[in-house]
């Protein structure tokens, strides 16, 4: 009798440690992953290979990426044994946010400092080719830097368009105060002049600073910016979450809070910093990010929640904002997911003595935590050093991985159970044709679509045709293994290329 018992303890133990929000166990060492390799994780993006590529900082005039199996062992086929080095001259460089196009390039932005001039900071974009080579289709060089003044100019996030154009946000010094800055990129490197003035924007949200910090684009083509910005709250000394929407010729929204740009307050005094944005499918916009709140004297990790309108959305979490502790002391969050079900993943770092833990949350669409997740919402691990916490990535299966660095300058990569795979963004839908639509995606069984296909092609991952047909108003993919497929479908004069999931 003891030893049954023993062994329905065990059996519970793991079915409890393989729920979402705890450590998978079968990545890495116990579910976490150190690469010592002479510089900071930085971001993660996980392509449709389920290989991930990790983009690294170092404090010089060098980009290094990295590219990993999804087994944690380094890719060979990508740049040199599994690591690419561009070296970007100049006094200095840093690596601020990368992406990773539907054909497989890899996008990266950041700034670059002229050593020949003081100060003197721009945008740099590259663009790097599947294998990790340069991609000199773009800009000739595979290199561009964006000029908006005379003074310091940093992109902090990269978004594609369906048609291949590259968004960059950021801020640029105007002499007085910074000010949201972005720029477009047509697919050939060059600045896209039906954008702005000659391919920029600059916005100014609250007449202090601003800085554009996280980027997302919206399935009707209009996109938004989170910014931390100064001005709006009881005194110019703090920063609070700033939201500014475009329509797609870059020109600000007014459909949107009026004048197209938004400011929350959620701390009177204390900095509130939005470190993340995405659009719902119904054109709502989160904003996740910290909060520093006075009731603990302490930054706490914050979702907000706005209606297409601007106005906060009261359904969510009662006023629109949510809000949540997890260590004794500072919560920084510093990247946030939207998932397939609505519902809400945010990670980051939390303090803990005098160490740093890995900090994760999952909020439901109503905006409460989501007890089926961690331990009722919340996630901290520790690793048993200082590990910081710099962006987060979700494979096909759900899965989540959290990308950053830990003691020295090492790439520390860590992988939790999840179930959930992400929420397909507008980059899925390559035509924008929405009059065209297959569900459920992720799909187990049978894929439907809403109107008879003229004809259909379902490919693998990695390109191979895999079925075919015509006419059909369903496909049954029951016998598929679980992975991701790219499904290109055709009515008349309409055609569409969409990613999907099978679970």
């Amino acid at each position: 009798m003891k030893r049954i018992l023993s062994l329905l303890s065990t059996l519970a133990f793991a079915l409890g440690f393989s729920q979402d929000g705890f450590l998978d166990t079968t990545y890495g060492n116990s579910g976490f992953s150190v690469y010592n390799s002479g510089a900071y994780g930085q971001c993660i993006e996980v392509d449709v290979n389920q290989r991930m590529v990790i983009g690294t900082y170092n404090m010089n005039s060098t980009f290094k990426f990295y590219r990993f199996s999804s087994s944690n062992q380094l890719d060979t086929t990508f740049g040199s044994n599994g690591v690419t080095t561009i070296n970007l001259g100049g006094e200095d460089a840093l690596l601020k946010d990368m992406k990773i196009q539907s054909d497989g390039k890899i996008v990266a932005v950041g700034y670059w400092e002229d050593a020949g001039s003081a100060n003197r900071k721009d945008f740099i974009v590259i663009r790097l080719n599947a294998d990790g080579t340069l991609d000199t289709t773009f800009n000739g060089t595979g290199k561009l830097t964006v000029a908006f003044g005379t003074n310091e100019d940093i992109a902090n996030a990269v978004a594609i368009q369906n048609d291949g154009k590259i968004l960059v946000a950021g801020h640029s010094f105007t002499g007085s105060y910074r000010d949201i800055a972005i720029a477009r990129i047509n697919v050939d490197g060059t600045l896209d002049s039906t954008f702005g003035t000659g391919g920029k924007v600059t916005t100014d949200l609250a007449g202090n600073n601003d800085a554009a910090l996280c980027i997302a684009i919206n399935s009707d083509g209009k996109f938004a910016v989170g910014s931390y910005t100064y001005g709006a709250g009881s005194s110019n000394n703090f920063a609070d979450f700033g939201v500014a929407k475009y329509n797609t010729n870059g020109s600000l929204d007014t459909s949107f809070s009026s004048d197209g740009k938004h400011v929350v307050v959620i701390s009177p005094s204390g900095n509130d910093k939005p470190e993340a944005i995405a659009f719902q499918s119904n054109g709502k916009i989160l904003i996740g990010g910290s909060a520093f709140l006075n009731t603990s004297v302490r930054d706490d990790f914050a979702i907000v929640r706005l209606n297409t309108n601007g106005t906060l959305d009261t359904s969510f979490n009662a006023d629109g904002i949510f809000t949540t502790a997890l260590g004794s002391s500072d919560d920084t969050a510093s990247a946030m997911k939207l998932l397939s079900d609505g519902k809400i993943l945010l990670a980051g770092t939390v303090a803990s003595g005098s160490y740093t833990d890995i900090g994760l949350i999952r909020v439901t669409t109503s905006g409460n935590l989501d007890t089926t997740f961690g331990t009722n919402g919340k996630t901290q691990q520790g690793y048993g050093n200082l590990s910081v916490i710099k962006d987060m990535d979700v494979m096909s299966d759900g899965k989540i991985m959290v990308c950053g660095s830990a003691g020295t300058t090492n790439i520390f990569l860590a992988r939790f159970n999840g179930s959930v795979p992400l929420v397909l963004g507008t980059n899925d839908l390559i035509n924008n044709q929405k009059d065209l639509s297959v569900y459920p995606n992720p799909v187990r069984e049978i894929l439907y679509s809403d109107q008879k296909l003229e004809t259909f092609e379902l490919y693998s991952a990695g390109g191979s045709l895999i079925r075919s047909g015509k006419n059909e108003s369903s496909i049954n993919v029951q016998d598929l293994p679980k992975g991701v497929y790219m499904l290109k479908i055709k009515n008349k004069d309409k055609s569409v290329t969409k990613k999907i999931i099978k679970n």
